[in-house]
């Protein structure tokens, strides 16, 4: 079950994900092994952390370099939290029952008119 890792650019910048695809995010983020994902991904932040932390002090760039990969690790971690989440909205906004809304009853249309003279006057039978 190895799965080879992705090292470079196959997803399209201006690609959006298939219903489908979103449906999946919202299961794996439902699954018990969802955590287990983040305490990974947790630990790798922390592993960069600790090179920057036993970095020496002498090695001005090295720690310079260090610390810009510690704030880029957690940055991606947070920034992909947030763009599951986003993507998992998207899917149950998509979904979600729109509650119905009933036509405006002529003397409604005439008192929207009243307010709001730019509106086409509605139309009446009586005319």
């Amino acid at each position: 079950m190895n799965q080879p890792i992705r090292t470079e650019r196959r997803f399209g910048v201006t690609s959006e994900l298939t219903q489908q695809q979103r449906v999946n995010l919202l299961k794996m983020r439902n699954e018990d092994g969802w955590q287990d994902v983040l305490d990974v991904m947790e630990m790798t932040c922390i592993e960069i952390e600790t090179a920057l932390i036993n970095t020496s002090s002498d090695k001005e760039t090295e720690v310079l370099a260090n610390h810009k990969m510690a704030k880029a690790a957690w940055l991606i971690f947070t920034h992909l939290q947030e763009k599951i989440d986003l993507e998992i909205s998207l899917y149950l906004e998509s979904i979600a029952k729109k509650p119905p809304v009933p036509e405006m009853t002529w003397a409604e249309q005439e008192a929207e008119n009243i307010l709001d003279p730019t509106r086409p006057a509605p139309y009446s039978l009586e005319n």
